[in-house]
């Protein structure tokens, strides 16, 4: 997943989670996966806030 967004940090935080929720599919938690997609939903607030109007961000 690609994110276009101002804040490489976020960027970068975004990854990880991803990568997280991609191990405990493994494992197969459902309770650590809902915990990581709730993070994942706050992330993706974040980069929308720092994203290009024209991507559908705030700006």
């Amino acid at each position: 997943m690609i994110f276009d967004s101002k804040d490489t940090a976020l960027d970068a935080l975004a990854a990880q989670c991803l990568q997280v929720r991609d191990l405990i599919d493994t494992v197969g938690d459902p309770l650590m996966r809902a915990a990581i997609d709730l993070l994942l939903i706050e992330v993706a607030r974040k980069l929308a806030e720092t994203c290009p109007p024209e991507l559908g961000g705030k700006g």
